[in-house]
């Protein structure tokens, strides 16, 4: 009974024993299987890393070159503009004649300038449909010289004269409420959005002056301070 009792005993043994080794070669092989899928996530995740690197490489790229494609085209826009200036806040009247009232105000700001010096005159859109400012005067003049010589003599005429006395309607014969006239180099739309900007900045900085000369726009704090040319937004963030 000894005899056969080890027997069955050694016998179940051996059953667990091959069962317990056929559940380790199991488990070894699943080991095995997602030891080597672990390996492939790694290598595809190393492979996405560097696409995604790549990418951000030639995102950064492709920025540079849209920066400096808008700055081309921007400059080209303002280059357009070079015989232009544009005048502000001059009211609306019905069947105006805009080129006897530019001619009108040459006279007064003692600027010799004939009617065949004016290639064209005309309003221009709000570029807020809200506002109840007048539209401004876009006058093209036939070379860069005649503009420059209109827009001097408007700083001459303003420059010594007190705030409520600077060009306004009043100057021009208008009856209507005393209006102040702004005249300004014709800025295309992306160095107004600047300027604007820069007018903000110069604001909340304690800058003193903001000006435009040849399309580009200039800060200063004080009168002997060094100036600052504002070459885009960028520039403008870097100002303490």
């Amino acid at each position: 009974m000894m005899s056969q009792m080890e027997k069955t005993m050694k016998s179940l043994l051996n059953s667990e024993v091959r069962s317990l080794k056929e559940e380790l070669k199991e488990v070894k092989e699943s080991m095995s299987f997602m030891n080597a899928q672990y390996e492939e996530v790694l290598r595809e995740q190393e492979k996405s890393k560097e696409t995604i690197k790549n990418l951000q490489t030639e995102n950064n790229q492709m920025q540079v070159k849209i920066e400096d494609l808008s700055s081309r085209v921007n400059q080209l826009e303002q280059n357009a503009r070079m015989n232009n200036v544009e005048i502000q806040c001059l009211p609306e009247k019905r069947d105006e004649n805009l080129l006897s009232t530019v001619t009108k105000l040459a006279n007064v700001i003692d600027c010799q300038l004939t009617e065949e010096n004016v290639v064209k005159c005309t309003r221009i859109a709000r570029m807020n449909k809200d506002s109840v400012r007048p539209r401004s005067i876009v006058v093209q003049f036939s070379t860069p010289r005649i503009r420059d010589q209109f827009l001097a003599a408007s700083i001459k005429f303003n420059k010594p004269k007190p705030p409520q006395d600077k060009l306004n309607s009043s100057h021009l014969g208008m009856t209507c409420t005393k209006t102040p006239i702004f005249i300004t180099e014709h800025l295309s739309a992306t160095n107004k959005a600047l300027h604007a900007a820069a007018r903000l900045k110069a604001k909340q900085k304690g800058f003193k002056y903001v000006w435009i000369r040849g399309g580009r726009i200039y800060m200063r704090k004080t009168d002997n301070s060094e100036y600052i040319i504002v070459k885009d937004i960028n520039s403008l963030d870097k100002i303490k």
